[in-house]
Order: C-alpha cells, then sequence, then structure tokens
C-alpha cells in the first residue's frame, strides 16, 4: 500500500475489508511506509491475525521484493507513485505472481487533470510494463475495468472486478434525537453531509455553488463537510463557504464513533466527485439508513439507481440541488433507506458476498504464473 493512514481514506478502508474477506485460510502480509503509532497500532487492531510491517517510503519497495519470495502472491495497491511502482517492479523481477490495483487510476480523468504529462510518461515508462505482465488486475467497479480500456493494455479475462467489502457496524439511528418520519431532528432543518477526503475531484467546490439553491428549498438546512485536506486547499473552502452566506460546517476529519454519530444524525448524504471508482463512503451512508446523491463520476451509481436508495446527478449546480432537494423531500425514500439500506449493503458488498470473488482472483493469479 502507497499509505496506510486512515487519513488515505477509501484505499485504506478498502485493504480492511478485503484482509477480513480473505478469510481465516489466508496468511496475510501487509506491507506500506512507516506512519505515527497510533495510527499503525490501530491499523494492526483492524486486521487481526495480519503481519502488518512497515519501513520508510524508501525503503518499501525492497521490503516488497525481500518479501515477495515467500508469498503466493503480491497484490499491489496503486499505480503512478514511487511505492506501488517499484514494488510490483520487485515483486515482479522475482517471478512471483502480481495482482495490481489501479484504485481509479487509469482512468481519463487521471490523465487530464494535474501534471497530465508527467503522468503520461511515468506511467508509459513503469506502470503499463507491469500492468503487461501482471497475472490480474484487479478493478473495483465493471465501469472502472471498462474506462481502462483507452491505454490499450489488452487485459483479457486478467481483468478482475472484486468490491471493496463492507465492513461497517450498523449505526442506530434513534439514538439521537427526536426524528420525524422523513428522519429529520425534531424541530430542525435537515441535515447534509459529506464525509471523505478534502481534494479538488471531490467536487465540493459544486456542492459549495450548488448549496445555496438547496437553502432556499430548506432555508433551515445545513451542510457538513467532514474530512481532512492540504490547509491551503481547506481555506479555499471554507473562503467559498463563508461567501454564500449559508449554513455550512466543516468537521475536520472524523473516525470510530465520531465518524458513527455523524452518519446517525445526517439526513442525506453527498458526493458530488469529478471521478470516484468506488465509493466505500457511500455504502457507510447507505448502510447507516442514509439516503445518497452523487455525481455521475461516482462508479457506485448503477448500483445506487438499481437499489433506489438515492438519486444520480449530473455534474452541474442546478442538477445537483434539484437532487438534494428532490431527496430531502421524499420522506418514502427516507424510511425505505433506513429500514433496509444496511440489509442491502450487506447482501451486495458484505465480506461473505466479496470473499470468495477475492480468493477466485488469486487463485487465478497463481494458475497464471505457474503456481497452481
Amino acid at each position: 500500500m502507497p499509505d496506510l493512514r486512515r487519513a488515505y481514506g477509501g484505499p485504506v478502508e478498502a485493504l480492511i475489508g478485503f484482509a477480513a474477506a480473505s478469510g481465516p485460510e489466508a496468511i496475510l502480509t501487509v506491507v506500506g511506509p512507516s506512519t505515527d503509532a497510533a495510527e499503525t497500532a490501530w491499523l494492526a487492531a483492524q486486521m487481526p491475525g495480519a503481519d502488518l510491517t512497515t519501513a520508510s517510503r524508501f525503503a518499501v519497495p525492497g521490503l516488497v521484493g525481500r518479501l515477495a519470495s515467500a508469498a503466493d502472491v503480491v497484490h499491489v495497491h496503486g499505480l503512478l507513485n514511487a511505492v506501488s511502482s517499484l514494488g510490483a517492479g520487485a515483486a515482479l523481477a522475482r517471478d512471483r505472481p502480481v495482482v495490481i490495483g489501479p484504485f481509479g487510476t487509469m482512468s481519463r480523468y487521471t490523465f487530464t487533470h494535474r501534471r497530465a504529462l508527467a503522468k503520461r510518461l511515468y506511467f508509459r515508462a513503469l506502470d503499463a510494463p507491469h500492468l503487461r505482465r501482471a497475472a490480474a488486475v484487479h478493478f473495483t467497479t465493471p465501469a472502472e475495468r471498462d474506462e481502462a480500456a483507452w491505454h490499450g493494455l489488452d487485459l483479457g479475462d486478467r481483468a478482475h472486478v472484486v468490491p471493496p467489502p463492507f465492513r461497517g457496524r450498523p449505526v442506530e439511528r434513534g439514538s439521537g434525537p427526536p426524528r420525524d418520519t422523513a428522519g429529520r431532528d425534531a424541530g430542525s432543518g435537515p441535515t447534509v453531509l459529506f464525509l471523505g477526503r478534502l481534494h479538488p475531484k471531490k467536487g465540493l467546490e459544486l456542492l459549495l455553488e450548488a448549496w445555496p439553491a438547496v437553502r432556499r428549498v430548506h432555508p433551515a438546512a445545513r451542510l457538513v463537510i467532514a474530512g481532512s485536506g492540504t490547509a491551503r486547499y481547506v481555506a479555499g473552502l471554507e473562503a467559498a463557504a463563508a461567501a454564500t452566506g449559508a449554513s455550512v460546517t466543516f468537521a475536520g476529519f472524523v473516525a470510530g464513533d465520531a465518524k458513527r454519530a455523524m452518519l446517525a444524525d445526517a439526513d442525506l448524504f453527498v458526493l458530488p466527485s469529478h471521478h470516484e471508482n468506488f465509493g466505500i463512503a457511500v455504502l457507510e451512508a447507505v448502510a447507516a439508513g442514509v439516503p445518497v446523491v452523487v455525481s455521475q463520476g461516482v462508479q457506485l451509481a448503477p448500483w445506487i439507481a438499481s437499489r433506489s436508495v438515492g438519486h444520480v446527478a449530473a455534474r452541474e449546480p442546478d442538477a445537483l440541488a434539484s437532487a438534494i432537494t428532490a431527496t430531502l423531500g421524499d420522506a418514502g425514500l427516507g424510511a425505505r433507506v433506513s429500514a433496509c439500506g444496511a440489509t442491502m449493503v450487506a447482501d451486495d458488498f458484505g465480506p461473505a458476498r466479496v470473499g470468495p470473488a477475492l480468493l477466485a482472483m488469486y487463485r487465478d493469479a497463481r494458475a497464471r504464473a505457474g503456481g497452481g
């Protein structure tokens, strides 16, 4: 893994889920860059039975190479970063079956935003050769797999779709203040929640632009933005929020019981990303009984539509505002997600559902590499 901190967001949550879905027969070693003692202890506690091994970013690829010699499969997470690229190269050099999970970095969005030329050159020199030699390439949604085809790498049946398993505990929505039939705190306006990494790709500027239109329909509504990002970027978001003159709260990074409490108090979860190869926070919200609004760039959008747990909006302010106001005004939707959301997420993304597909991918990778 290129980063093991909780603030890295979805990839770390996915890692923990995959560790759980691998089952008791799997012997797991997780390798990544060193972080502080509290973060390391937290991650180790989430993956009981796994051997968590960390080193400096510069030393991780060499560590992967040494450990790869005894591994049946090496699963490399991410592209376009030295930890993942050099780690994949070290494992391939020892003729081990390598599975590469791009984390959405093979999308056109990735290669057309921020340092586009540098990314193309890096990918061509390092990651593309590794992908050609990989025993399997791990995508989290069919949309992510299909979107990667523009690179022309001919992945064929080496491409596997295995979603991150959902591992969360149920959120008790009755534990907060009294709520009305639409699920809102009695006597107050609705709460709209964004929960995730604060980064330009998440579309928060679009959300802030749409928010005044939401407030015109729901004057007492408040927007809570929870997550962390660079100081400069967060300051810019705070300035944009202040300029709207609307009710916006920046809650900072939240985890554990604080995150659960925030989901318990939310009436709607919104994720207006430019591009999102999965969106674990979406599953957390639905499992907590919270309807969702996402942009078309979130690749869980087809599941949201098929399960009728929210709305998918075009990436423009009026469309996003309309989706948010429609969802807040739909008491039936709120009641249905509150009653059935946790079951739907468990049925479609629980470890028992994902585990067999994950192990099948690993077995296929071993077979292709001659490991049986």
